[in-house]
């Protein structure tokens, strides 16, 4: 890893969330050249990333930065943000119980997934702080149902738009990493019905928020 590879990897990220371009189907590769990156004044900052992290932990590295704000410039980006963001990786069933739990006494698992009165639960509660990104992506991979969603909210300020295609952008890069998907749903599950559920877990995808 150099600074130059690590640019390459901050540019398609930072393209990655605030275009069409998919990082991942790419390989994190971007048309940049190396006289362009010679040329910023905030290589250094590059530099010093590639002796500080692999690819792979440098990819969630930015990520953790670029979900809190896609058009961050590298020299804001945050250690701190990081850390968080990898507390949070390290125990994601347990976060994602947390957050359900704020409101599963309040909504049914259809209704989070659902639009009522041009609102949603789920990204409400996002927005408000209550809940994490990791959560609403997590009930994503499981039941698939952003893309619904996007279409069924009126936005003509296409706020929800970009807030939901960014969660699907996350999507992509938490599905780079192993999950514990028959855990998650089992939790899942006991924390909306308070019934435990056995059994292993459909790999496809469902798209009818039937867990």
């Amino acid at each position: 890893m150099n600074g130059f590879q690590a640019y390459q990897i901050y540019n398609a990220l930072k393209l990655h969330f605030t275009t069409d371009y998919d990082a991942v189907k790419y390989n994190f590769k971007t048309a940049v050249k190396r006289d362009t990156f010679e040329k910023r004044r905030d290589r250094y900052f590059f530099e010093k990333l590639s002796r500080r992290f692999t690819k792979e932990k440098l990819i969630h590295y930015y990520t953790s930065n670029l979900i809190k704000n896609p058009n961050i410039w590298i020299g804001d980006m945050k250690d701190d943000t990081y850390s968080k963001y990898t507390a949070r990786h390290d125990k994601l069933t347990y976060m994602l119980t947390q957050d359900m739990n704020k409101l599963s006494d309040n909504y049914s698992f259809d209704e989070i997934c659902a639009v009522k009165d041009n609102a949603n639960p789920l990204l409400q509660a996002l927005r408000a702080g209550e809940i994490n990104h990791e959560s609403v992506v997590l009930v994503d991979i499981l039941v698939n149902f952003l893309q619904k969603l996007k279409r069924d909210l009126s936005d003509p300020l296409d706020i929800n738009k970009d807030l939901i295609n960014l969660l699907l952008k996350y999507k992509l890069i938490m599905l780079l990493s192993p999950l514990p998907r028959k855990k998650l749903k089992d939790k899942l599950i006991l924390t909306f019905t308070n019934q435990p559920i056995y059994g292993s877990i459909d790999p496809t995808v469902n798209t009818n928020n039937t867990l």
